[in-house]
Formats: structure tokens, C-alpha cells, sequence
């Protein structure tokens, strides 16, 4: 859960908005939660998936949409980052898909970065 919180912080640093965690263990999805959250257009999705690379101790899995910044996927085992620009976040709504799935009232911890 470090590692989760600290990608929390770091988004939040970067001037993410609206994070958002999906609890998807007891789901069929081969990961333990998705973390959601969005910037103001493409540009600064790219910006807060390259801070997480940088600053996060291990490298993605997987990554996803970084060249144009429409939805950016990094995936990094237990828990999986999903980047959107604003208006690509309302169009798939992925906390939607799963709103009792949602930790409602999540934040990281003011230390984790």
C-alpha cells in the first residue's frame, strides 16, 4: 500500500485532481485497485505520468496512451494508474463501472511523498 499512496501523493503534487480508488479485490480484475485521476488537457496527463516514473521507486509493468495523453494506463501489479484529461475521464467513467467499489473518503497521507 506504500507504493500506492506515494503514486497518490505524487499525482496530487503534480496538480492532479479528482483521484479517486477502486478496491477491485474481490473483483475478476487481475489487480487490486485502480487509481483514477485527471488533469487539465493532455499535455499535463503526459507531465503527471512522467513525474510517477521518475519519482516512483519501480518501473511500470505496462504503460499505456503516453504519446498523446488521452487516457494514460500504468500498470504496476497490485494497483494500476489511469490518467485522463478532463472530459476523457466523464466519457468512460471507469468509477462507474464499479461505484460499489469505490473507498469513498480516500485520501493518502500528508507523508507519503
Amino acid at each position: 500500500m506504500d507504493l500506492l499512496w506515494r503514486a497518490a501523493a505524487l499525482i496530487l503534487d503534480k496538480k492532479g485532481d479528482r483521484l479517486v480508488l477502486v478496491d477491485l479485490r474481490e473483483t475478476s480484475i487481475p489487480t487490486d485497485f485502480f487509481l483514477i485521476a485527471e488533469g487539465e488537457n493532455p499535455l499535463h496527463v503526459r507531465a503527471i505520468a512522467a513525474h510517477l516514473m521518475e519519482k516512483l521507486p519501480i518501473a511500470p509493468r505496462h504503460t499505456e496512451g503516453l504519446s498523446d495523453g488521452r487516457w494514460v494506463l500504468l500498470d504496476y501489479g497490485d494497483f494500476v494508474v489511469h490518467l485522463f484529461p478532463r472530459e476523457v475521464r466523464s466519457f468512460y467513467d471507469l468509477e462507474g463501472i464499479w461505484p460499489d467499489r469505490v473507498v469513498e473518503g480516500w485520501r493518502p497521507p500528508a507523508d507519503s511523498v
